[in-house]
């Protein structure tokens, strides 16, 4: 039998389609709505170096929050980081599948946001979840 072209099976979210490759690069590199939206930008613009009062600037976030937002990408190996008189970073995956999946990412929230939004969201409500879980005091005979 010839080889064929297999679509990635889409992943259901409420009546959202998304790619499953995308739903695993979401639930590996991206914990906050935050942090889709700083990628998504850069992947928009790969050649441009940014910092972190610059992203905010653009997407209406404290630089703080822009800073922490960038360093966790970072920490992701999907930024390149160049300090300067300031941290500058810059999009640009350490390995060829990551960079498929952010393109892929970016590609399926022109078309379908609202279900990319969805798996980001529910997934920190998950964690959110779990991290509360984990302050829980339990009796003796709740284990």
């Amino acid at each position: 039998m010839p080889w064929r072209y297999t679509r990635p099976s889409p992943r259901m979210v409420g009546s959202a389609e998304v790619p499953e490759l995308v739903a695993q690069f979401l639930a590996a590199h991206i914990a906050t709505v935050e942090q889709l939206d700083v990628l998504l930008l850069l992947v928009q613009t790969p050649d441009r170096w940014w910092d972190a009062r610059t992203i905010g600037g653009a997407l209406g976030l404290p630089e703080q929050v822009s800073r922490r937002t960038l360093d966790a990408l970072a920490s992701q190996n999907l930024l390149a980081i160049r300090i300067t008189g300031a941290v500058r970073y810059q999009y640009q995956p350490g390995r060829p599948g990551l960079d498929d999946a952010a393109r892929l990412t970016a590609d399926t929230c022109r078309t379908n946001h609202a279900g990319v939004l969805r798996l980001v969201t529910h997934s920190a409500r998950r964690n959110l979840r779990a991290f509360a879980d984990a302050f829980r005091i339990r009796r003796d005979d709740d284990r």
